[in-house]
């Protein structure tokens, strides 16, 4: 993977641009980082549907540059950070490539570590640069109430990454050329997926939910200790040949938890189903306020499910993904749920951002005006006096 070098936005303009080396420019597969400086100021300055662009980049022999919209880039998702990707120029003339290119692209914070794999992104749809359309857009990248009370926003600053993988490259009237190579880890862990799908060798099997999965002792010992201490320690259950049972764990999670050991990314639900939204600029899909919140309420609960399976198979990082995820979801109706999850699963930079957020803006005066933590009170008195030596800090700072 090659570093694309880095654009700095402050006070809405662009500042200035850091450049990688010569060789990233060529380089098939890479990532971009955009800076975002005195956050609230953009905000406030660029109105709906304005865009500030970065610095330009070289990747795949072609040059690139993003388009930050603080207030999103239409009107009728004002509420979110907008992102889009331009094709700008091939060769340096300022003439858009004469063939086709076609990328996969995808943007995230730059400390979201789970999302900065090859795998994943060789699983996002190919997009279609051309004259005639030159840019695609991430329109709902994120909430900018989430952003505002999340981990990435410090300081008035964040950092957005780009990662860019050109599959083909233009081979004039003939089609498209072969696809690139990928990184070899990437290549390793693709491998393990196809073991899991094809069962290629499997020596045992999971009886989980009406479902039986098949899987490979070594693996699942080599990925978790408890796997390890029950397919082959003194505790081991059945013989080489025996269908092993799950009890309380319902099939789609145990096919999440497989998934998660064969290919170490963190597995999605197979009725969440929607791909990033990534769009043309002429494309124009209408919001959907009651689909995205039963949506995020399904992702919601999926981790919490995730996080419990993983402490129950010490599968640490995952766990750790889920916590990363679930940073999205911290909120007056969540918070309390979390809380206790975090807890009871050691959870902790997941513990620390919930109170992190109960101690912050009056969130934790404005539940308690609600019974929003009745529960906590109630049941969970160490957790208790977290929240209130957090919110003893918070004061103590203010005076």
């Amino acid at each position: 993977m090659s570093f694309a070098g880095v654009s700095f936005i402050c006070d809405g303009v662009h500042v200035c641009s850091s450049p990688a080396n010569g060789a990233a420019g060529s380089a098939a597969y890479g990532y971009h980082l955009l800076v975002i400086n005195n956050y609230t100021r953009t905000k406030q300055a660029i109105p709906n549907g304005f865009r500030i662009k970065s610095g330009k980049f070289k990747l795949g022999g072609h040059t690139w540059h993003i388009e930050y919209c603080p207030n999103g880039d239409r009107s009728t998702i004002s509420g979110y950070v907008s992102f889009h990707l331009v094709l700008d120029c091939d060769g340096g003339d300022g003439a858009v490539a004469a063939e086709p290119v076609n990328p996969k692209f995808e943007f995230s914070f730059a400390d979201q570590v789970a999302k900065h794999q090859a795998t994943r992104l060789r699983a996002t749809k190919v997009c279609e640069f051309s004259r005639d359309c030159s840019a695609w857009h991430v329109g709902r990248f994120v909430r900018r109430e989430a952003l505002e009370r999340s981990r990435y926003l410090v300081d008035d600053c964040f950092t957005v990454r780009c990662d860019i993988m050109v599959v083909h490259a233009g081979a004039g009237a003939g089609g498209a050329a072969a696809a690139t190579a990928a990184p070899s880890m990437a290549g390793a862990v693709e491998s393990f997926g196809r073991l899991l799908d094809t069962k290629l060798g499997a020596d045992m099997a999971f009886e989980v939910g009406g479902e039986t999965f098949a899987a490979h002792r070594c693996v699942l010992a080599a990925r978790s200790k408890v796997f390890d201490a029950e397919l082959f320690g003194p505790m081991k259950e059945g013989t080489a040949a025996s269908v092993v049972r799950i009890d309380g764990m319902d099939a789609d999670l145990f096919r999440g938890l497989l998934s998660f050991i064969y290919t170490d990314e963190l597995p999605e639900r197979e009725d969440h189903g929607g791909e990033k939204e990534t769009s043309s600029d002429d494309d124009d899909d209408d919001d959907d306020n009651g689909a995205q919140s039963d949506q995020k309420h399904k992702q919601f609960t999926w981790l919490q499910q995730l996080i419990v399976a993983a402490d129950r198979y010490d599968l640490q990082r995952l766990k750790l993904l889920c916590e990363e995820e679930m940073y999205d979801h911290i909120g007056e109706k969540t918070v309390e749920a979390m809380l206790i999850l975090a807890d009871h699963h050691h959870c902790r930079v997941l513990k620390d951002a919930c109170l992190g957020f109960l101690g912050s803006r009056g969130n934790l005066q404005k539940m308690m005006a609600a019974d929003g933590l009745d529960r906590v009170i109630k049941n969970f008195p160490s957790l208790t006096k977290e929240i209130i030596g957090r919110f003893a800090v918070v004061m103590a700072n203010k005076s």
